[in-house]
Parts: structure tokens; sequence; C-alpha cells
């Protein structure tokens, strides 16, 4: 998959590793409290917090999280010569940081993620958004697992996680982990990039994580228009 994309597994993975920790833990507490993907407050995505991919510029975004009291950006790399590209990392309060705001030309907002505290199962958010276009899977340990849930409408990716993926299934209980938000132009990338399984259902992780992918992006195989890193 696309590394340019803010790739829509590795960028969890990587906030999942970052504190180097002897054990991964998916259900984290001390992420982000949110579950506006519930009650579309102060907005409904692929609105969140008044940020919209391929809408908000950067800076307007880095104002609205420095404005909010229980947030706070704990990291923003130095610009690169020659790329555009810009992001910052955003924390809750005092805790790690749990979500990410990134931008290819360094103007507009092309992406954003965030790790989310395990307040909503997946059966509610599903009751409200409908059934996703495309899934993927992601093992990360024996014991921990997530379905990458694509809406391809929205844009949005949703992030369940899944107990012993070797036997477990994603179901209505399953916890809701962290949502990326894409803008229109990224959505199009990964459908061209990427190659994912078809929705079918509450089905077992392994039904979305092994076997024959049913949609093959063109360019998959591209590595020059789709480079894997």
């Amino acid at each position: 998959m696309n590394r340019r994309l803010l790739l829509i597994f590795a960028t969890f993975a990587a906030f999942a590793l970052s504190a180097c920790a002897a054990e991964i833990q998916l259900l984290d507490d001390t992420k982000l409290n949110d579950n506006s993907l519930l009650t579309g407050e102060p907005c409904e995505a692929p609105c969140w917090n008044g940020i919209i991919a391929g809408e908000t510029r950067y800076r307007d975004a880095k104002l609205i999280i420095e404005s909010d009291e229980g947030l706070k950006i704990s990291n923003e790399p130095d610009a690169q010569e020659g790329n555009p590209g810009r992001i910052f990392d955003f924390a809750e309060g005092d805790n790690e940081a749990c979500c990410q705001v990134s931008s290819r030309d360094g103007e507009t907002v092309s992406s954003f993620f965030l790790q989310l505290a395990p307040n909503m199962n997946y059966g509610s958010v599903f009751d409200r958004l409908g059934e996703p276009d495309y899934v993927d899977g992601q093992q990360m340990s024996d014991e921990q697992g997530y379905l990458a849930l694509i809406y391809t409408d929205i844009p949005l990716v949703v992030y369940a996680f899944v107990e012993k993926p070797a036997t477990g299934a994603l179901s209505v209980y399953s916890e809701v982990i962290a949502a990326m938000y894409l803008a229109e132009s990224e959505v199009e990338q990964v459908l061209f990039c990427a190659s994912m399984y078809s929705w079918n259902g509450f089905q077992s992780f392994s039904s979305y994580s092994e076997g024959e992918k049913d949609i093959i992006g063109e360019g998959a195989d591209d590595e020059e228009l789709c480079p894997k890193s």
C-alpha cells in the first residue's frame, strides 16, 4: 500500500507501538475520549471538531486544536526541503499522543487520525453510519487485532477491535478504537493502490484477513505509482 497515503493500517500500528511497550494494548482508556461518531456533536462525519479533510486549512486545524483546553499539540516535525507536506500529533491532556493531522501540500488537511478510548461499540456506529464498503484486517498479536472498515462516501475509516484474531470475529460489541477521516482525493488514491475485501457482514477476522481479496486496485502492483515503502 502507498506510503504517501498515510497508510490506513500502518498509521494505526505506528501509534499503537509508539510507546515501545512490552505488550500492545489496543483497548486503551488513555486515548481520545470521543463519541462524536454517535452524537454528531459538534459536527457530523466527515467533520470532526470543525475539521474536514480536503476543506479545512492546515493552519486552521492547528488553531482549532490549540484553542481546545482539553487537547495539546505534542509534536510537529519541521518542514522538509522539497516536501511541502506537514503533519502534527496531538494528545488529550498529559497523555501520550493519540491523534495526527496531515497535509500533503502544507495548505489543506488531507487526512486526520484519531486513536480512541474504547467507549463505543461498532454495532452502534453501524446503526448510525450503515454498511461500510470495504474491510481489511491487521493482527497485532495473538490476543489482539483490528478490522479497518472503509466508508468511501463519507469518507471515513473506522477501526474495530477483534480479540484473539485466530478465532475471533467482528460483532456488534466490537469496540471502536480509532477513526481516520480522509479527503476524497485520499480515498481515490486508496482505491487505486490498495487491495481489500468487500463488506460481507459481521464475519470472522480470518474472513477479512486471509485469502484472495475482492478489490484489487489498478495501481496495486505499480511500484512507481504506489510505492510500498
